[in-house]
């Protein structure tokens, strides 16, 4: 028996350490894939600036956001978020790589299709990312068996019914099949950016805060706000096909504005439990980090509640104006400050075993930074706040209809992207 305990220690550890590379992989990869899409918005801020939603720049901006900075990103933080706060096992680290070839695949398709407006290129790349969700089902679901916490682990999984929705349209509409026409490109809008990533930030805030901070408050980590975005969001969803489609328009209004409404009431809910959270917490001293990624809820909360006003009227001017501020500003903010909190642990764990603390270092006599430290601040935060300017410039271009603000959002948000990068390369050499 005492010869089988150092085999099963180094075995864990040789697993987490594989699954923590794999995040970092999804992590980077998806930072790579930001810097061509903030520059394809400087390409597009003249189009932007004349709301032409369908503009071949635009669009591969928009899809080098979507897929290749947010959905990567979030693909790898599920990697590792799913087995740590819900108690399990990753069924399969092979697997992760073999989805995240099918994920870049299909990121580096939809730009080269825009670009040269070959539309069966972009549905193969949609075809891609959906053989990439398959397999994340399939790696997640095998997981969710060795979960402790299974129940909690499902309804966060109830979300990715949102992705499928979104892939599946997109790849019917570049395809050129009759899905509803305005309809289709409607949902897969509204779903694509709400629906999946708002919703999935969301849902996994309350697991990831009582985790992170330590409170007397203990309704925050038992709260199951995803219920309520589930059921608002199946309702816009309900209610915009039932519009586009002539069927019975106050009902279809009824459904989307109940749906918001609904799915407000559960992000209200959220901000109010992550306050107490935050007031009850045993520890005074909160790592800095934290409080830009509350500032990005808190700051989403208006932002949402204008889109879900302005989405009722997708390809006006106001609409896509809004849309900017909600994909690059609230969006691009929450994500980018959850990865500035979770890739110093991971960069720290890739050096040090599990369980085992640094050492000294012989030649200064001094201990390597905190986990806390190891990302600067300064670069990090100029690089959110960067984001959220850029987002309000390409909100005001395109609201006055002057490229020349459009313009300069992107390019703030290009040079806020840079700042990004830099924050990571220093963290990788401390």
């Amino acid at each position: 028996m005492s010869e089988k305990k150092p085999s099963i220690a180094t075995a864990v550890q040789q697993h987490l350490a594989q699954r923590f590379r794999i995040t970092r992989v999804y992590m980077l990869t998806g930072l790579v894939f930001l810097g061509p899409a903030w520059i394809s918005l400087i390409h597009a801020s003249v189009a932007i600036s004349q709301n032409e939603w369908h503009h071949p720049s635009f669009l591969a901006a928009i899809h080098l956001f979507v897929v290749g900075f947010a959905l990567t990103v979030v693909y790898g933080a599920i990697v590792q978020i799913v087995p740590v706060v819900f108690q399990g096992r990753l069924y399969s680290i092979r697997l992760g790589y073999v989805q995240y070839m099918f994920t870049v695949l299909g990121a580096c398709s939809f730009p080269v299709g825009f670009l040269a407006e070959k539309w069966n290129v972009v549905a193969a790349g949609g075809c891609l990312v959906l053989v990439s969700f398959v397999l994340l089902c399939w790696n997640l679901g095998q997981s969710i068996r060795t979960l402790k916490k299974r129940t909690e682990a499902l309804g966060i999984t109830a979300t990715f019914l949102f992705l499928l929705i979104t892939v599946i349209l997109g790849i019917g509409m570049s395809l050129g099949a009759s899905l509803g026409n305005r309809s289709a490109w409607s949902i897969h809008i509204i779903v694509g950016v709400t629906g999946w990533f708002t919703t999935l930030i969301l849902a996994l805030t309350p697991r990831l805060m009582s985790f992170f901070v330590s409170s007397h408050y203990k309704k925050l980590r038992h709260s199951k706000p995803e219920f309520l975005f589930l059921g608002g969001m199946l309702a816009v969803v309900a209610g915009t096909a039932l519009k586009d489609e002539g069927m019975g328009v106050s009902v279809a209004v009824g459904l989307s504005v109940g749906g918001w409404i609904v799915y407000g009431w559960g992000y209200f809910q959220l901000l109010m439990n992550l306050y107490i959270h935050f007031r009850r917490r045993r520890r005074q001293d909160v790592e800095w980090i934290l409080n830009w990624i509350v500032a990005g809820l808190y700051g989403g909360f208006p932002v949402l509640g204008i889109w879900a006003i302005a989405s009722s009227r997708l390809g006006d001017r106001w609409t896509l104006a809004v849309m900017m501020v909600l994909i690059f500003g609230f969006l691009q903010w929450c994500i980018a400050a959850y990865m500035a909190k979770i890739m110093p642990f991971l960069r720290r764990a890739g050096r040090y075993p599990h369980g085992t603390a640094p050492e000294t270092d012989r030649g200064s006599r001094k201990r390597p930074p905190a986990i806390r430290d190891m990302i600067p601040k300064t670069p990090t935060v100029t690089a959110l706040l960067g984001y959220a300017t850029g987002a309000i410039f390409l909100l005001t271009g395109v609201l006055i209809g002057q490229a020349a603000f459009t313009l300069a959002g992107a390019i703030v948000g290009t040079v806020a992207w840079i700042l990004y990068v830099a924050a990571m390369v220093i963290m990788y050499q401390r």
